[in-house]
């Protein structure tokens, strides 16, 4: 499990300088994975069953919109290196749904997996702060992420995984687990105002938002959240909140190149609303649909580049998928709420917030490729058969009871 722990925490990373680090198209990081799905086959050879790989509707829809994806990349032809391009991610989302399923099957190690990707982005944070405390004074304007390979990547990574730091701050007991998510949340916080992502504050407000709503003391959840997350928003010198409310003509300008990068994506979708224009060409068709040869950037909206690039059909997959993740984990919820199951209760809270983050920040980034995202869908499967289980056994006492 240890490599899967440690894969978990290089999953906020978009570009490591050591994980990605590799000869040619092989990487660390790479091989890390095919290890983990070798771990995993002997798992499964060791206990002797297969878990329910495609019992419920997510994981159907994850393969359905893997297939659609790849069939795309095949009929439309390869575009550059094999490990580069969008088929490869799929084909590795796919390897990664085998191992998760597989290898996660306990509380414990949905617990470890989920911590191992909080120390990662806590980690990453280090690496934004330092970069900031360096080189703030020579550039007014920056944005730390040389290193974690994208601050708005980081922002969404980081979306996920904090309603579930702070669901632990509320809940866990052990000293030692609650002081290290005390740190590794401010750590988090303090990058994420740093990060300066305008899409990913949204997003934040958007989880924030839905936590503070469903939980009972809202005005409590409120203050304490106020205080972790806007706070360092304020004192940050180059906010994502100074960022939306008073723009300089840098964010100007990046507004107005996205615009133009969404018109163009719309005149995609008008072309070839059924098929799209083919997996992985938004970006080199960009300059052809804008009427800019030199035009070229990706489309900074998740939904328009799922219809841009594979059409309506696999845009309403991929929504299906984001309300069936999001109604599932609402189901684990109400299980765990109603079986006082203060275990697996933050986790199941948590993730649902952060998924409402993530469906808000997809409007403004191009992020079905976030690996972070996938794992919590794959996660919230067996998650949620664990809820039902340690429900039903704690239920059996009473009904032999009576």
């Amino acid at each position: 499990m240890i490599f899967f722990y440690i894969l978990m925490f290089t999953s906020p990373f978009y570009h490591h300088p050591f994980f990605d680090r590799g000869f040619g198209a092989f990487t660390i990081v790479k091989g890390i994975g095919a290890i983990c799905a070798i771990y995993a086959l002997f798992y499964l050879f060791l206990k002797g069953k297969a878990p329910s790989y495609f019992g419920t509707t997510r994981a159907k829809l994850f393969l359905v919109i893997c297939l659609w994806g790849l069939f795309s990349y095949l009929r439309t032809g390869p575009l550059s290196s094999w490990a580069a391009d969008p088929a490869f991610s799929y084909l590795s989302f796919l390897v990664l749904f085998f191992v998760t399923l597989t290898i996660v099957d306990t509380p414990k190690k949905i617990f470890w997996s989920l911590l191992s990707a909080l120390a990662g982005i806590a980690f990453g944070a280090l690496y934004m702060i330092r970069e900031y405390q360096k080189y703030h004074a020579m550039y007014a304007d920056l944005r730390p992420g040389a290193v974690i390979g994208d601050p708005n990547y980081y922002t969404l990574a980081a979306l996920l995984i904090l309603p579930v730091a702070y669901f632990w701050l509320r809940g866990l007991r052990q000293e030692f687990y609650r002081y290290s998510i005390v740190g590794m949340f401010l750590l988090v916080s303090a990058a994420v105002a740093l990060a300066s992502s305008r899409g990913g504050l949204l997003g934040l407000v958007a989880g924030v938002g839905y936590l503070v709503w469903t939980s009972r003391k809202r005005a409590r959840n409120a203050a304490v959240l106020f205080v972790l997350l806007a706070v360092p928003m304020l004192l940050a010198p180059r906010s994502p909140l100074k960022r939306l409310m008073h723009p300089d003509y840098a964010d100007q300008l990046g507004a107005q190149t996205r615009e133009k990068a969404w018109l163009a994506g719309l005149k995609m979708v008008r072309a070839k609303p059924l098929t799209g224009i083919g997996l992985g060409l938004y970006k080199p068709l960009l300059g052809q649909y804008s009427g800019d040869p030199n035009f070229s950037q990706i489309a900074h909206n998740s939904y328009l580049e799922y219809a841009a690039e594979l059409g309506f059909p696999a845009l309403l997959l991929f929504l299906w998928l984001l309300w069936a993740t999001f109604r599932a984990l609402g189901k684990i919820r109400q299980i765990t709420q109603r079986s006082e199951d203060r275990f697996l209760y933050p986790i199941a809270a948590g993730l649902q917030c952060g998924i409402v983050a993530c469906i808000v920040g997809d409007f403004f980034l191009s992020a079905e490729y976030l690996k972070l995202f996938w794992i919590v869908v794959f996660l919230s499967i067996p998650l949620e058969r664990l809820a039902r289980e340690r429900a039903i056994r704690k239920e059996v006492p009473v009904a032999n009871a009576s």
